[in-house]
């Protein structure tokens, strides 16, 4: 399905005029969907609105006359008919069906490679942090540095769009340091509190 997206998109692209003459956009049949972090090999032959879809060496027949302006992606794959909400972000392509979502990266072989060989940078440990969660007034902080709080205990009170929010310690710890103070107008992510590392 995204690759399909993908082609019908690289088409409109092919027709652009003025292109360079010797690089003029040229439509490949390989690609590399990766779905969740896997990529998977695509190949696609297109025949109108029949495209044969090759997924890791398995063939699979998806009809529609969808184009690139179409929300819902309305077709049928291997003869069952199926309803697809399409978003194009970026360079990926948002895919909903019945309650499920993915984001699909459509790319040439080569940037697949390319793009397995990058280092995967790891997210920094946020877990000794209570952040703002939105910009608004810290209107309380209910603990102190030392002090011993229980999961679920309330930390903060934030107020927002003139709603109260409570902010609640999510497991057992201990306050090392208070960061904000009360009557402080906080920016999203801004640190609050700093929990004593284990």
């Amino acid at each position: 399905m995204a690759a399909s997206v993908h082609q019908r998109y690289n088409e409109r692209a092919s027709r652009i005029v003025g292109q360079m003459p010797g690089h003029e956009f040229r439509i490949k049949p390989e690609a590399v969907v990766r779905l969740r972090g896997v990529g998977h090999f695509v190949q696609l032959e297109v025949e109108g609105d029949d495209h044969v879809v090759m997924i890791d060496g398995k063939p699979h027949r998806l009809v529609s006359d969808w184009k690139v302006s179409d929300p819902v992606y309305r077709g049928e794959l291997d003869g069952r008919p199926f309803e697809v909400q399409v978003e194009r972000i970026g360079l990926r392509y948002r895919l909903q069906h019945r309650g499920v979502r993915v984001d699909a990266e459509v790319m040439s072989p080569r940037a697949a490679e390319l793009l397995a060989r990058m280092p995967v940078k790891a997210a920094p440990d946020m877990s000794r942090f209570l952040l703002s969660p939105m910009p608004g007034l810290l209107r309380e902080v209910s603990v102190k540095p030392g002090q011993a709080v229980k999961a679920g205990e309330r930390l903060a009170v934030i107020e927002a769009m003139k709603m109260e929010n409570i902010l609640r310690a999510e497991r057992d710890g201990v306050v090392e340091k208070v960061s904000a103070a009360a009557g402080e107008s906080l920016a999203v992510d801004q640190v609050i509190l700093v929990f004593a590392g284990s």
